[in-house]
């Protein structure tokens, strides 16, 4: 979504706070409830106000793909854009109503190849589990956890501590514990993989902090350096995990990625982040319309190419 500054005071930062709270969490009440006639017709009508009422970063996705496909029409293009507000206004629903599936993520997700992470498991080395915001990224914890892995989720924390906790507790009860993005995270992270748990993180996200650029749809974009740190340093192995929507249902699926280091932090540094980052890439074009186009992927620009894109 667009980055908005705020102005408000400490009070009424706590009051919104509690605003959002409330309508979350009646919201949340609400979509555990609802039957799949309800959730329809609430995707259907959060589609139309976000599309043509709100206009919802319409002019963000357009950038995007235009960055994205620009061997493709403008027609093209358009489609693929109508067609991602579809996407997300159903994995919003998909996301209230997520607390119904608890006990029973199995009819609604199914998981292939998991020899993939049971092999990588079995190295004792932990596993970096690396997604995107991609089709439904938050069903894939619950969804493992439930078939018995120990799964820990590295999410950024909300600027709303009341909703972040709300959303940490719904995961907590599929099974999915949270490290929160602080200075506490690198050491948790570190005996969790000492563990052998799987840490799950999302890696396509702008980080104004990094120095590091990779290509992007052959765009240069910001990215963490997270997963290459903890693969150097613990030799966990990576995985890419993903989980679009295929008719009615979720297909998680996982991808091994392995690399030939130097044994030059740098230059392995950016070689990790890359190859994790093109098979994401690969993925998402096989399903463009679920990729979370609002967000400004671009917004941070080298040295090397400082032209503003937003």
């Amino acid at each position: 979504m667009p980055e908005t500054s705020s102005k408000l005071s400490p009070e009424s930062h706590k009051l919104r706070h509690r605003l959002e709270f409330f309508l979350f969490n009646n919201l949340k009440r609400w979509g555990k409830g609802a039957s799949k006639t309800t959730l329809r017709r609430g995707t259907i009508l959060l589609d139309v106000l976000l599309y043509h009422g709100l206009r919802i970063c319409r002019s963000v996705v357009a950038i995007n793909l235009e960055l994205a496909f620009p061997k493709l029409s403008a027609v093209e293009r358009k489609k693929i854009a109508r067609a991602n507000y579809q996407w997300f206004a159903r994995f919003c629903m998909d996301v209230l109503h997520m607390d119904a599936w608890k006990g029973r993520t199995s009819e609604v997700t199914t998981c292939h190849n998991l020899e993939i992470l049971d092999e990588a498991l079995a190295e004792k080395k932990g596993a970096l589990l690396v997604s995107g915001h991609f089709g439904n990224w938050e069903m894939i914890p619950p969804a493992l956890a439930e078939l018995g892995y120990p799964v820990t989720m590295y999410v950024g924390r909300q600027t709303n501590p009341l909703t972040n906790e709300l959303q940490n507790t719904a995961r907590a009860n599929f099974g999915v514990e949270t490290i929160d993005k602080g200075k506490k995270a690198t050491l948790q992270m570190g005996r969790a993989l000492a563990a052998n748990k799987i840490i799950a993180m999302l890696i396509d996200q702008n980080d104004n902090k990094s120095d590091l650029f990779v290509s992007f749809f052959g765009k240069l974009a910001s990215s963490s350096k997270g997963t290459a740190a903890f693969h150097l340093l613990r030799k966990s192995p990576v995985m890419l995990v993903t989980c679009p929507y295929v008719d009615d249902h979720l297909e998680i699926k996982f991808e091994r990625i392995t690399f030939e280091l130097s044994g030059e932090q740098e230059k392995d540094t950016r070689a990790i982040t890359q190859k994790i980052t093109f098979a994401l890439e690969n993925i998402i074009r096989q399903y463009p319309e679920q990729y979370f186009w609002m967000h400004r992927r671009w917004r941070a620009r080298p040295n090397v190419d400082p032209e503003p894109i937003y």
